[in-house]
């Protein structure tokens, strides 16, 4: 587990984001909307308990995490 890193241009980023979705990678805003602490994600995420995908275009930053161990971590109360 890990975070993967990966600098888009605007050109490539929806077609990655679309084989994030098929590997089973939600975007942070989902899981934050449905009552998900982002920042317990960030965290174990760094300590490699979790998978993650930082997509940077230009400034702008998104987060993907993976749903499947978010929501195991959820059901374990490691996240909210």
């Amino acid at each position: 587990m890990a975070i993967w890193q990966i600098d888009l241009d605007k050109r490539d980023g929806v077609q990655y984001r679309k084989q994030l979705k098929q590997r089973g990678f939600i975007s942070a805003n989902y899981f934050s909307y449905n009552g998900f602490d982002l920042t317990k994600m960030r965290k174990l995420a760094d300590e490699g308990k979790l998978d993650a995908v930082k997509c940077v275009t230009g400034q702008a930053v998104r987060w993907y995490y993976s749903e499947e161990q978010a929501e195991l971590a959820r059901l374990r109360r490691f996240i909210g």
